[in-house]
Order: structure tokens, then C-alpha cells, then sequence
């Protein structure tokens, strides 16, 4: 059952066979992660509702070395105090946790409450949560905002539109600017399990036939959120920088949405739902600048766009990796061989996993006032396209 303890077995890479005893975690595991010493191995307990079961999230710390997890080293939600806004809370819905990111110090774990659209931080001296910071909401009712909710009318025009939308983060990472750390969230929008808090636009009474654009009424909003004066719908489509305290520091605004309209990728069918729905997130630093893959899953063909966030408040793009044959980036992750730096992705509707190797090359002179030196990401045609 759904309420059942979750299982967390390690394995031996060498022989590719288990490694000790499994050790039991809370409800339905979701996503683990160690921290940067690899003292300690946190799991992201979402315990999803289903229908009248409930059981509790929270996130299991494994003391690596003993392989074990206490009932105090299990933190929970009770009684942890809340600051933000626009925190989704029902009484039949508790908080729960869907992706984890620890700073480098290991010191904090910034942990995503999708659902919730909030963050909860996790102090790792005391293994309890500290705070759940709520996300607030974004305004689609500017320029720079602007969302295409008419799923018939092709792509775009991405416009101002009367509604608030739900950050709802999935995935999360950690990197440190300025002697700071900041979290960087894909703002990928999420409803409950069973769909329940889900409606239509046009179907919330009383609603003004003028506050969304024409064929826009099958927007898909919050019904516990939304009144017929304010629509709130899920997801932020886009990816935001956060601060240690949980400020929003950087919104990518449209402009996800908008690169993929401009490659051809933009999948209309999806305009009333959440969009291009930023799932996946990797950070790199190439050639001395930090860079932010952010996966999207919901275009034509998988798509990752490249942001330089070396300064968190001045985030710009770069470019945007499109792959024919793959479909719905889910995980990203980047390493390096020998001084070369690669990114694999793992797209979950194509089956396929696709690696390319990264390199900084210089700037075109165009970009050198305007980027201020920014090294563009080059993508080398080494590509490896595998079924999974």
C-alpha cells in the first residue's frame, strides 16, 4: 500500500550487486541525494495522496557509515513553522517533499514541496525542518510574463494574461555566488494525484468571459485556489534562482517558452496545462562561469536550455540543446572526463539517453558588450543516443 514504508538498497558498482541490508524509509521515496562529504544520504519521502490515504511526508537521513536511519534523523513537518504566501495546504494534503539539494557546506538541505508550492529548509546539524517558505505566486499579467493559454490557435502568441500562476518547483540545485548559496528551481507546475483541485476556466462559476483570452477557457487552474475574479494556475513555466532564506532572487520570466516557439518546438496541445513544464535542472561550471541546464519537459523534441547564472539576479541565456528522437527530458546530469565536461539526459516518454560533451568557446564579437564577456556553451557532435 501506499503507506507503507519505502526501501532504500545500496549497491556495489564493481559488482553491480547489493551492497548490505535494505534500510526502510518513509512512505513512497521519490528522490535521494548525498551530502557534499557523503556523510549522509537524504531521501525525499513524498507519501502522494491517494483518494482518502494520506500517509505523512517527510525526509529520511542515512548516516552513511552505520547505514542506519533513526526515528529523530526521520524530520517531519509538525508543527514547523511557515513564512511566503500562496502555501496550498488542505486538510486532507500534508506537505510532500519531491527533490532535495544540500549546500556546500552540508550544513542546510533545501528540500521542494511540489504540491505545496513551497520550499521547506532542513537544518542537517539538528536533522529537522526549520521552515516551510511559501513561493507566492507569479503575475502572467505583464510582457514579460505573458503565457499562451489557447491550445488550438498554434504557437504563441505568448501575451499578458489575467491570471496568477503557482511556482510548484520539482527539481532543485545548489550552488554558491559571492560567498553565498543559492537554489535553482524548475518551476514545472503539479496538481494532486487523483486530480481533484483541477478545473477548467470556464467552468468556475461566474467567471468573466473577458479576463482570459479568446479560447483560452479550458486553462486548467486550481479550484481551491481560484476564484471567478482570480485564477491561479499550476506551474511558473520557467525557472527561478532562489536565496538561503528562500527569496526569490531571478525569474526566467516567458522566456522558456519563448526559445521553444522560436526552434519550432513548442508543443500547443500543452498551452492550457502548464506549458513547456520545467522538470529537470543541473548546474555546471565551465571555463570558470556557472551554467544552469534546465530540462523541459513538455516540447515536440527534448529540449535543455543553457542560462549562465553566475550572477544569480543577472541570469541570461545562452542557447538551448534540441534533440531529434528524444522526447521529455526527465533527469539531467553532468560530469567530467579527463577536463571535458559532458551532460547526459535521460528522456522519459523516448526511452533514450542522450550525452553530449560541453565546451566554452569564445563569444561572437556581437555578444561582447551585451553579455559582457560570456562564454557561450558549444555542443560537439558527439552525441550518443541509446534505448534505455
Amino acid at each position: 500500500m501506499s503507506t507503507d514504508p519505502g526501501q532504500v538498497v545500496f549497491f556495489d558498482t564493481l559488482s553491480r550487486t547489493q551492497n548490505g541490508s535494505a534500510i526502510t524509509v518513509g512512505a513512497l521515496p521519490d528522490m535521494l541525494t548525498f551530502t557534499p562529504d557523503g556523510s549522509l544520504l537524504l531521501v525525499a519521502n513524498e507519501a502522494s495522496i491517494n483518494g482518502a490515504i494520506n500517509p505523512a511526508g517527510s525526509v529520511s537521513i542515512i548516516n552513511v557509515g552505520s547505514r542506519t536511519v533513526t526515528a529523530t534523523a526521520t524530520a517531519g513537518f509538525g508543527g514547523v513553522p511557515t513564512s511566503g504566501s500562496a502555501i496550498r495546504t488542505f486538510a486532507d494534503m500534508d506537505f510532500e517533499p519531491e527533490y532535495i539539494a544540500v549546500n556546500a557546506a552540508g550544513t542546510q538541505a533545501f528540500v521542494t514541496l511540489q504540491e505545496a508550492n513551497a520550499i521547506g529548509i532542513l537544518d542537517l546539524q539538528t536533522q529537522q525542518f526549520t521552515s516551510v517558505v511559501g513561493l507566492g505566486t507569479k503575475d502572467f499579467n505583464t510582457a514579460a510574463n505573458g503565457i499562451d493559454v489557447n491550445r488550438s490557435n498554434g504557437a504563441g502568441p505568448l501575451v499578458p494574461v489575467d491570471v496568477r500562476g503557482l511556482y510548484q518547483p520539482d527539481a532543485i540545485a545548489a550552488y554558491a555566488a559571492g560567498g553565498q548559496t543559492f537554489y535553482v528551481i524548475a518551476n514545472e507546475g503539479d496538481t494532486r494525484e487523483d486530480e481533484s483541485d483541477e478545473i477548467d476556466a470556464e467552468d468556475i462559476a461566474g467567471i468573466r468571459l473577458g479576463q482570459i483570452p479568446a479560447g483560452g477557457g479550458k486553462l486548467t487552474v486550481s479550484a481551491p485556489d481560484s476564484t471567478a475574479d482570480d485564477l491561479v494556475a499550476f506551474g511558473g513555466r520557467s525557472f527561478s534562482i532562489l536565496d538561503a532564506g528562500g527569496n526569490l532572487v531571478f525569474d526566467s520570466g516567458n522566456s522558456l517558452e519563448a526559445e521553444a516557439i522560436l526552434r519550432g518546438i513548442y508543443d500547443d496541445g500543452r498551452s492550457d496545462n502548464k506549458g513547456v513544464e520545467p522538470e529537470g535542472v543541473e548546474l555546471m561550471e565551465i571555463g570558470g562561469r556557472m551554467y544552469a541546464f534546465i530540462g523541459l519537459e513538455r516540447t515536440t523534441k527534448a529540449a535543455v536550455a543553457i542560462y549562465d547564472i553566475t550572477d544569480p539576479a543577472m541570469a541570461s541565456f545562452v542557447d538551448m540543446i534540441v534533440t531529434d528522437g528524444d522526447v521529455a527530458p526527465e533527469g539531467l546530469k553532468g560530469f567530467s572526463i579527463g577536463g571535458i565536461s559532458y551532460l547526459a539526459i535521460a528522456n522519459e516518454v523516448s526511452k533514450t539517453t542522450s550525452v553530449y560533451q560541453l565546451a566554452a568557446v569564445p563569444e561572437p564579437e556581437t555578444y561582447a558588450m551585451l553579455l559582457a564577456g560570456l562564454a557561450l556553451v558549444g555542443l560537439m557532435a558527439r552525441r550518443k543516443n541509446r534505448p534505455l
